[in-house]
């Protein structure tokens, strides 16, 4: 069985892209407006230089649906958007005509996989090590192991292609739910492992992430282990390789980071550094010897989502961050302004004033100022934690919810939580049932849930990386030529 895939995020902080500026006109607006309209009526001559390369390849070999190609021509290019990854350090991809080679460079994995344009001829597998994995591609019916994996899957537009689960009873995502309980998507069976097996032999390719079998049909990812928020959120880029979607993942990464950067440059400004904790309560259990503890987390994602919000992250006091009883625990995040507790049992203040050994009359200032988060704002019907799933990728949205922990007054009033809950204050939790399920298009992509950062107070432009597309040249010449008629 698949357990939920535990977050991990990302450090990037990019670069700005250069300002580009003309020079300075006196000589009032008619002059003004001409020089403008001539400079970019120049570049629009650029224009179909750029497009032409596409424009000659789309004439030789032809795609045929649904994506193979027809009239094999070794000479061209079938993959004319290619990614480059910025952030992700467990992953890389090169292009060849008509073939991909994507690989995990994960110590842990370090697998690669060869992504063959359906309808071209595979590489010959001699140039390759014996464990590399050949699909062809796009690839239409997958099975997810993951929670994880769905979500990348979903905001790509590609539900479509998810014909099996792992763990069922913890996806949280309403349309998945939905396609269970409709039986277009099916639950695999861990009981039966002759079932399972036939189960898995009928899709094309197995994202999970760990080693599955069948190992020829297994896509092992590691967005997870890959440290730093915005190195998770460009593993959108590995999925969508998959799916030859790469320039929709590419702009996706690129608002998730853009968004990201301005939500962190916003709470750069704040004057104050709450200091923050994220504990846990562990119950007696045969996994821990029947022994009770209390840990402080000093996961590195969780620093940086800390400090990225405008918070001080709080590692425990000289090194020390598990304790055998409450009261050691409690001595030493006496010091603390806000605790994210990350005990699974529980969704009440009061579960949680009993799993730390609180009460409400407390004078720890976590309790006195109502400042108790948990991350189970968003769960499905078996309380599965969309943490797990959604949270992976939202990486922007992410940093919302922890911004409104610890400095709401930098957001618009009124913005809602997602994952990050305040349950001192009776937030309650927000169930994500098939009911829930708008989107019956399942080609639909899941939008981001964050808001724009632009609607902060504070802030600016993101640096995250853009993309660079002839789509996105196209359109940004079309506005500038709109302006230049209209002066």
């Amino acid at each position: 069985m698949a357990a939920q895939s535990m977050p991990v995020p990302p450090t990037n902080q990019g670069g700005k892209t250069p300002r580009w500026t003309q020079p300075v006109s006196f000589y009032g607006q008619s002059v003004f407006s001409k020089y403008y309209a001539h400079t970019i009526c120049a570049f629009l001559m650029l224009v179909p230089f750029l497009v032409m390369p596409a424009a000659a390849q789309a004439g030789q070999g032809t795609i045929a649906a649904p994506g193979c190609v027809t009239n094999y021509n070794a000479s061209q290019d079938y993959f004319p958007v290619k990614i480059q990854v910025d952030t992700a350090t467990f992953f890389s991809v090169k292009y060849f005509n008509n073939y991909k080679v994507v690989k995990n460079t994960d110590p842990l994995v370090n697998t690669t996989y060869v992504l063959t344009q359906c309808g071209t001829p595979a590489p010959a597998a001699s140039g390759f090590s014996n464990t590399t994995v050949f699909f062809d591609i796009p690839v239409t019916n997958v099975a997810a192991l993951d929670t994880t994996a769905v979500s990348y899957l979903e905001m790509l537009g590609e539900r479509v292609a998810i014909k099996e689960v792992d763990t069922e009873g913890l996806v949280s995502s309403p349309c998945v739910q939905l396609g269970l309980e409709q039986n277009e998507i099916i639950g695999l069976d861990d009981n039966n492992a002759t079932l399972l097996a036939q189960q898995l032999e009928a899709v094309d390719l197995i994202f999970s992430s760990y080693a599955s079998t069948p190992a020829n049909k297994t896509v092992i990812t590691s967005e997870v282990e890959d440290p730093g928020p915005l190195n998770r959120a460009e593993w959108l880029e590995f999925y969508a390789t998959f799916f030859n979607l790469e320039e929709m993942a590419q702009n996706l990464t690129g608002s998730i980071n853009d968004n990201y950067n301005c939500f962190k440059k916003a709470a750069s400004a704040a004057t104050t550094k709450p200091l923050v904790a994220w504990t846990t309560y562990n119950a007696p259990s045969t996994y821990n010897n029947n022994t009770a503890s209390w840990t402080i987390s000093d996961a590195a994602y969780k620093v940086d989502f800390t400090v990225d919000a405008g918070g001080t992250f709080f590692n425990g006091t000289g090194g020390v961050l598990s304790f055998n009883t409450s009261a050691a625990f409690l001595a030493a995040i006496q010091d603390i302004d806000i605790m994210i507790d990350e005990t699974e049992e529980g969704t009440t203040i009061q579960d949680v004033y009993t799993s730390y050994g609180l009460s409400a009359s407390s004078s720890l200032k976590i309790v006195q100022n109502k400042a108790i988060f948990r991350e189970d704002g968003l769960v499905n019907p078996n309380d599965g934690r969309d943490w797990f799933a959604a949270a992976v990728v939202m990486d922007d949205a992410v940093l919302q919810d922890m911004i409104l922990a610890i400095h709401p007054e930098l957001l618009p009033a009124g913005t809602p939580y997602n994952w990050i809950r305040n349950v001192a204050k009776g937030q309650p939790e927000q169930l994500l049932s098939s009911a829930n399920c708008t989107a019956t298009n399942s080609s639909m992509p899941v939008p981001d849930r964050a808001i724009s950062c632009l609607n902060m107070k504070v802030g600016g432009s993101g640096s995250g990386a853009a993309t660079k597309t002839v789509a996105g040249a196209m359109t940004a010449v079309l506005g500038l030529l709109a302006i230049a008629f209209s002066l």
